[in-house]
């Protein structure tokens, strides 16, 4: 995965959510792009915090080599990361 096919997905208009899926089996949600930050080797992504979800509670870094892949659209909200 490359920084600018996230940068693409993540910027996308209208935006559409989607999964991220690791290497390592974990996943995390994006349905919002303000939470999230794409770096040259990074993705930093927003964990919504569980009262309030148009805030972020904490960040998860995820270098980009780590990811497997992105599923989309999301159909519903679901938790984020596993």
């Amino acid at each position: 995965m490359t920084a600018e096919e996230l940068r693409q997905r993540l910027y996308q208009k209208p935006f559409m959510p989607f999964r991220v899926r690791l290497k390592d089996g974990r996943f995390f949600d994006i349905s919002d792009p303000i939470m999230n930050l794409v770096a040259e080797s990074v993705f930093i992504i927003g964990i919504p915090a569980p009262d309030d979800p148009r805030w972020a509670d904490r960040q998860e870094w995820v270098d980009l080599a780590l990811i497997e892949g992105l599923e989309n659209p999301l159909e519903t909200s679901t938790p984020t990361g596993s």
